[in-house]
């Protein structure tokens, strides 16, 4: 079992800005020192980090870089989020290059999981037909990052098309595609997140540990998220696979967040 923690929770969320006027430059970005805050992810005791795709995709020019960083801190990339609009058609090809750019650098430092978040909501809303479409654009998706040998999983997220409990529904009865539960976004969106990760227990590729409280994401076990129900249900039925935490834009010190949230699964995971 691999347990990681996420690097977004120390800076700002951007978008780069190319992808304004270039759909192929798009991606998240969090405003960080990658190295500083992978020291404080790993003194805390996490040994694998996420990042957000131009965390990565930021190295791609010396890729050699982030993997001397890594081994510095005895430190491993399990996984990527990537975004996209993915229901546009004529913008799919160069959504598409933007997943192959990351997808190659991505295996080239060891990752394991993509989450892919999106699924873009119209200006007039969602229409008839977009779920068919962001299912059909997440399957070529997962076909990129298949081809470099990384697993796929659509993340529910506040924002997006899969936002609801209904939403979510919508889109895995036309989609194949695995699942990223995330408890606190589940939560957000208005759903029971043991619930939804009973539903969907078969289809989970690696899970999002995250908590909320009144003010919005929180450490773990500082929120009203059952997070530890969660735990005790994937033990029970015997669930293997690996953890990503998460407490982005959480309004407190990011260091002290991860250190109460490694502190909460001492004991819980095993």
């Amino acid at each position: 079992m691999k347990l990681g923690y996420m690097t977004n929770a120390f800076g700002p969320l951007v978008g780069e800005g190319g992808g304004v006027t270039s759909i192929k430059d798009i991606r998240y970005l969090t405003l960080c020192d990658d190295e500083a805050v992978l020291k404080k992810i790993t003194n805390t005791g996490f040994r694998y980090i996420e990042v957000l795709e131009g965390n990565l995709t930021k190295y791609g020019s010396d890729i050699q870089v982030l993997k001397d960083m890594l081994a510095r801190y005895g430190a491993g990339m399990m996984s990527v989020c990537v975004g996209a609009n993915f229901i546009y058609p004529d913008a799919l090809e160069d959504e598409m290059f933007h997943m192959e750019t990351v997808a190659a650098l991505a295996e080239q430092v060891g990752v394991s999981y993509v989450a892919f978040c999106g699924g873009a909501i119209r200006g007039r809303g969602v229409q008839t037909g977009d779920y068919a479409l962001l299912a059909k654009g997440l399957k070529e998706a997962e076909k990129v990052f298949a081809a470099h040998g990384i697993e796929a999983s659509y993340h529910p997220h506040l924002g997006s098309m899969a936002e609801k409990p209904e939403q979510i529904d919508r889109l895995f009865s036309v989609s194949d595609i695995k699942i990223c539960p995330d408890l606190a976004h589940l939560a957000a969106g208005g759903g029971d997140p043991l619930e939804i990760v009973k539903k969907y227990y078969d289809r989970i590729s690696f899970v999002h540990l995250k908590d909320l409280d009144e003010n919005g994401f929180a450490p773990l076990g500082t929120g009203h998220v059952d997070v530890e129900g969660v735990l005790r249900f994937l033990k029970e039925k015997g669930y293997a696979g690996d953890y990503l935490v998460e407490a982005d834009g959480f309004a407190g010190d990011p260091e002290e967040a991860c250190r109460t949230s490694y502190r909460f699964l001492q004991g819980k995971l095993i």
